[in-house]
């Protein structure tokens, strides 16, 4: 059969790679979503450029670097996020946004590590930010304090996920880092008795999934905001 004026697509390319043909037109959302496809830990210009099919310099025409298009993919995936709840109570209020970001960084790995290490705000999280601290202000609380918790937990919730990821990082002895560093919790307690039991159960938290470890943290910090709270605040407990 003749295969005159046709191209064979190429053999070893990249997984999600678009055939050859008419250029792919792009916009900063399409490159913004193939990196959240692809997920921002390995979201690189060139798998970027493949799954969208065109040449990754057509990227910079859209967006300045690497780090602007994972800006623009956490943005996407913020303003995407159901956080909101109608709940006049405000500790439910704050468990369901705390438990809808968790989601959100575990929806998309590598997001968490892209945010701390970036240190810039999308504008959608900005947005969320304030609508939060304003439905606290609603619940009864100063803005100082309403900023201070929803901060406290965004930062512990963003930092929770951030270190259980990277200590699921593989390593050439077969183990993970966690489980790693588990194991030096757990020796450090046999060679000393007196600290064992404090050591065995950060080992176990190691060890195990850390969602509900975060969650008595989250519940740490509402203890701490319900004192910020005037006892006669309308809405929720204390």
């Amino acid at each position: 059969m003749s295969t005159t004026g046709r191209k064979r697509a190429p053999r070893g390319g990249v997984e999600g790679e678009a055939r050859p043909g008419r250029p792919a037109l792009i916009s900063r959302e399409a490159i913004a979503v193939a990196a959240l496809d692809i997920g921002l830990d390995g979201a690189t210009l060139v798998r970027i450029a493949a799954r969208l099919g065109v040449d990754h310099s057509s990227l910079y025409r859209h967006a300045r670097s690497r780090d602007d298009i994972l800006l623009a993919a956490a943005d996407l995936a913020i303003g995407r996020l159901d956080w909101r709840s109608e709940t006049e109570d405000w500790q439910d209020y704050l468990r369901t946004m705390a438990e809808a970001v968790w989601d959100l960084y575990e929806t998309h790995p590598g997001l968490a590590q892209v945010l701390g290490r970036l240190g810039n705000t999308p504008q959608s999280g900005i947005e969320a930010f304030a609508e939060a601290v304003r439905r606290l202000e609603a619940l009864g609380f100063s803005t100082s304090d309403a900023a201070l918790v929803v901060d406290m937990i965004i930062d512990m919730t963003t930092e929770s996920v951030s270190a259980w990821q990277s200590l699921q990082q593989p390593r050439e002895e077969g183990d993970t880092l966690g489980e790693k560093v588990a194991g030096a919790w757990s020796e450090a307690g046999r060679i000393d008795a007196s600290i064992a039991t404090a050591l065995n159960t950060m080992a176990e938290v190691l060890r195990s999934h850390p969602r509900q470890w975060w969650r008595r943290k989250l519940e740490v910090i509402l203890a701490g905001a319900a004192t910020l709270r005037p006892p006669d605040a309308q809405g929720g407990n204390g």
